[in-house]
């Protein structure tokens, strides 16, 4: 029956049905969330945050001719609720772009594309426009499918069955981030790295295998471009040497290469100088220097003491938490370790020098993101322990492992809902948090992790006595309910709000806290309801706090008493006012006996 089965995979229109699907499944998810064939149901731009300072480079290039990123304001202006804007910033008075230009350089084809798709509708021309958008999004699928047909040839060439090699793409395209790079968090660095990093990989096993001096150029050029990617992909390197069969293979290629086959060497050596010497003359534009690394204020702070249980356990961010398909790895090594001990020790030894690298990073949780996303880049080095556990495994185990591929891609589906939801916080999550909305798909969980700290210290002491709030100027009356009335509370608009002055605490060092209790009554289950505190001095707000609260009732349609607490990083001298409000998020929301008490805590 295996191998009927192999019989079947093996067939090119098996393949080809493989990747097509995955370019279709792909394909709708951008489409409902970016609204390509139906505006209506778009959730979001497809360039913000880190993405836009990957993508701003393009326009720079192709469209405003290097005017140093002078069009960033405008762009804000004309799309101020996009994000386009995003990640530029100034350095002694010039506007700078930190990230490296291998991204860009990768959707070069699909911009200028994008560039004459919008001169032909006569849409603006600006590098922001639908077109382009449209454009980038493709790309991101392109260089996707790239990265899974080269993992794909790579495993093959590994000698691993194609069952073992389906199960493995399948399983990276639906149990791990690298899906949530593909069509969420775009145009991020992560899916490019993982395509030309796989490249790599399979141009220099083709070449270990073939010997062919073209397999070493576009090895050496796809090392380049990596590198200019990210500048860490260049441990991609320390895999190589365990791809040849023997230490002797090795030597006496290495020895061919630098005796008989020079010039092939200086040419590589040149094509991967061509996506590096890009990013050098990038920056030179920008800044007059001539420099590699960007980041000239960002670096890798934590050799001596790496977060790498943070990176691969840790709930905040954890590897193996939130792409929990990857545990196969473990068992896969074992495996590995009889049935071939060189490539076990390559793998083992890139894992755990990557792992050391990408841990010690000053900012070692790599800001908002779903898991670990700076380990997307290398998951085809990891998972080949997994597709050799599948390869070798007979039948009644491989029904386990199947399930367990299934079991983990639910949880990972899961996990994108929620972070799409705002139910995972895109930062600070911790063990706490992700046992409270493991596998919840309420939407009152929405942003309910956003304050860091929820409850007031113990040594906290009341400096108000307990408040009711007002409206218009109208106190809320104790006995009266309010809300279930749209002319009454507007969903999200209207605020309710208390505003108190303490000048007699203007010296005290305590920190401002803030206590909020009421008897709430959901009429829905997904009307969130918010608490927000703002601090303010001479009329200037210094700060907000928020708080989602209507995770809090148990039950549907029920009366319940829920307090809240907000801590602030706001000491009372530096303040002279607090405003609280309450925002009700849906129509049908009820509350009374709502007070607000003010607290100092150090």
């Amino acid at each position: 029956m295996k191998q009927s089965l192999e019989k079947v995979l093996a067939k090119k229109w098996m393949i080809f049905l493989l990747f097509v699907s995955l370019t279709y499944l792909f394909g709708t998810k951008t489409d409902r969330r970016y609204g390509w064939t139906n505006i209506n149901v778009k959730e979001a731009t497809a360039i913000y945050s880190d993405g836009a300072g990957y993508y701003a480079f393009l326009p720079e290039w192709f469209i405003y001719e290097g005017n140093n990123f002078a069009f960033n304001d405008s762009i804000g202006k004309k799309y101020p609720d996009a994000g386009f804007e995003d990640n530029l910033s100034n350095a002694n008075g010039i506007r700078f772009n930190k990230y490296f230009t291998g991204t860009a350089q990768c959707l070069t084809p699909f911009f200028l594309i994008g560039h004459a798709h919008a001169n032909a509708a006569g849409e603006d021309t600006d590098g922001y426009s639908w077109p382009y958008l449209l454009w980038l999004n493709a790309g991101m699928i392109a260089y996707s499918m790239i990265g899974f047909i080269s993992l794909f040839l790579f495993l093959r060439r590994l000698k691993l069955d194609y069952f073992a090699c389906y199960t493995a793409v399948i399983s990276l395209a639906l149990a791990t981030n690298l899906s949530f790079y593909i069509y969420l968090d775009i145009p991020y660095s992560h899916v490019f790295s993982f395509a030309i990093v796989n490249l790599c990989l399979l141009q220099g096993l083709k070449w270990i295998q073939e010997n062919k001096g073209l397999n070493l150029l576009f090895f050496f050029f796809f090392l380049g471009l990596s590198f200019a990617i990210r500048p860490t992909n260049i441990l991609i390197l320390s895999v190589i040497p365990f791809l040849f069969a023997t230490n002797k293979e090795l030597w006496n290629r290495l020895k061919a290469l630098f005796t008989r086959q020079w010039n092939t060497l200086l040419f590589g050596v040149v094509l991967f100088g061509i996506p590096v010497l890009i990013q050098i003359y990038s920056f030179y534009l920008q800044m007059g220097e001539v420099r590699l690394n960007s980041y000239s204020d960002e670096g890798f702070s934590n050799w001596k003491d790496p977060y790498l249980w943070q990176i691969l356990f840790g709930f905040r961010k954890g590897m193996f938490v939130y792409s929990p398909f990857l545990l196969l790895l473990f068992p896969g090594l074992v495996l590995m370790f009889f049935k071939s001990k060189r490539l076990f020790a390559g793998v083992l030894i890139f894992g755990l020098l990557s792992a050391y690298v990408l841990s010690s990073w000053w900012c070692w949780w790599y800001g908002g993101s779903l898991g670990f996303r700076a380990m997307i880049d290398f998951y085809g080095v990891l998972v080949i322990p997994v597709a050799f556990l599948i390869h070798y495994s007979p039948g009644i185990w491989r029904v386990f492992i199947l399930l367990f591929i299934v079991l983990t891609a639910y949880v990972y589906q899961t996990y994108e809902f929620q972070y799409r939801k705002r139910i995972i916080h895109y930062d600070y999550m911790n063990y706490p948090m992700w046992k409270k909305i493991f596998l919840k798909e309420d939407p009152r969980f929405n942003f309910v992790f956003y304050s860091k700290i929820d409850t007031l210290p113990q040594n906290s002491q009341p400096v108000s006595s307990l408040m009711g709030f007002s409206v218009k100027g109208q106190p809320l009356k104790h006995d009266r309910v309010y809300g279930g009335d749209s002319l009454v509370i507007y969903p999200n608009t209207v605020d309710f709000m208390k505003r108190l002055s303490y000048p007699n605490l203007t010296r005290s060092d305590a920190f401002a806290g803030v206590r909020v209790s009421m008897d709430l009554y959901l009429g829905k289950p997904d009307e969130n309801v918010n608490i927000l505190a703002r601090y303010f001095k001479s009329g200037s707000e210094l700060g907000m706090d928020d708080m989602i609260i209507s995770s809090r009732p148990r039950n549907i349609k029920e009366w319940e008493f829920i307090k809240v607490d907000l801590t602030s990083d706001h000491r009372w001298k530096d303040l002279d006012s607090i405003q609280c409000s309450l925002v009700i998020g849906g129509e049908t929301t009820r509350f009374k006996n709502l007070n607000i008490q003010f607290f100092k805590y150090h």
